[in-house]
């Protein structure tokens, strides 16, 4: 009777891992054009359950007028939210080049409340001179919802 009574609680536990977690994944891109052609491409990806928003992201690439990417900043956040508040738990930042043309100078993270932001600065260069500096700023949000922006 034991043995019958276990493999039956093993059965429901294995049954109840297998039910989705009631997860919801978006991904939203915008694209934010220059004078001279080329653009910042901003993809914003989140992952929600019912109390916490885990590992959401907002990503800022700069690409050429050809679409060639050229650098990155991103920054990845965690929140909570209970519908009537929202807080940031944690903010990280990556920053990278995708050529030799840009190298990243610096990069730092923060939050406060309800957002996170990540901040890079990329050195153009040309034949080993530098030319100048992009820095731009990314923020991601969280509405008492869990709604992301």
């Amino acid at each position: 009777m034991r043995k019958k009574l276990s493999f039956f609680i093993l059965l429901l536990t294995f049954m109840f891992m297998l039910q989705p977690m009631n997860l919801q994944a978006d991904v939203k891109e915008t694209k934010e054009y220059l004078p001279d052609g080329s653009y910042y491409e901003t993809v914003l990806e989140t992952i929600q359950t019912r109390s916490t928003v885990s590992n959401a992201s907002k990503t800022l690439t700069y690409k050429n007028s050809s679409g060639k990417a050229l650098w990155y900043v991103k920054v990845t956040a965690n929140f909570s939210f209970n519908g009537s508040t929202s807080n940031c738990t944690s903010a990280s930042v990556s920053a990278g080049s995708y050529t030799s043309t840009y190298k990243i100078s610096s990069k730092s993270s923060g939050r406060s409340g309800n957002y996170g932001w990540a901040r890079a600065t990329a050195d153009a260069y040309s034949g080993g001179s530098y030319i100048s500096s992009m820095t731009r700023t990314v923020y991601i949000y969280c509405d008492e919802n869990g709604n992301i922006s």
